[in-house]
């Protein structure tokens, strides 16, 4: 049996499994997604890219410039931001979303969104949960369990759901509402819960870079 499978409600709405995602337009030519270190000078933002000597200027975005004042700290010079633009023939990045921006975590080094379709995490308790061909994989700060096969549900209005067949014993669902982790005043483009055994835990969730076939 394949490791994921797809219910009902999945074919009425495909997901990014199939190649699309809650958000429209992520992956098809422009606009594409570029991960950095967003520092704000008298100029306006600039982004330093990951593994690359790329410093990208942006253009003028209420939305970037609201998630930045809730996310970063006082006094800090620059926050890891992961988001999604069209990039203009003179270099200018035109930010159209952000899919997270944290003070806290391993910044440029964080492979997570490489290996996997989806992430969620928390902080308190300590959890994290990585969506992949492979099935559902969680942490729960201490272990990481073996990927456990699921079926993906995507409903109409964007929320999405992946639970083991058939009881249910672990579920996540990831909802596209804007979420700031409580504990690090982080920035994250989706809201999640992971329940398992009946022990449901919240956090936040973003999109990862793997597309399924």
């Amino acid at each position: 049996m394949s490791p994921i499978r797809w219910g009902r409600a999945a074919l009425l709405a495909p997901v990014l499994l199939s190649g699309c995602s809650v958000m429209q337009g992520f992956w098809s030519g422009e606009p594409q997604r570029v991960s950095g270190l967003l520092e704000r000078t008298t100029d306006g933002f600039v982004l330093r890219e990951c593994g690359s000597e790329r410093v990208m200027a942006l253009t003028e975005s209420q939305m970037l410039d609201g998630i930045y004042q809730l996310a970063s700290q006082p006094g800090q010079i620059a926050i890891f931001t992961d988001l999604i633009g069209e990039i203009d023939r003179h270099g200018r990045l035109h930010p159209e979303q952000v899919l997270r921006m944290q003070s806290h975590g391993r910044g440029c080094s964080d492979d997570s969104a490489d290996s996997a379709q989806w992430v969620a995490l928390g902080y308190q308790p300590a959890w994290q949960a990585w969506l992949s061909p492979a099935g559902l994989v969680r942490s729960d700060g201490n272990l990481t369990y073996p990927a456990r096969s699921v079926v993906i549900e995507q409903l109409p209005d964007g929320a999405l759901n992946a639970a083991t067949p058939p009881d249910h014993q672990v579920e996540l669902w990831l909802y596209p509402q804007a979420c700031q982790d409580p504990v690090t005043g982080d920035y994250f483009h989706l809201r999640a819960t992971l329940t398992v055994n009946g022990e449901q835990q919240r956090g936040c969730g973003y999109q990862g870079a793997i597309i399924a076939p």
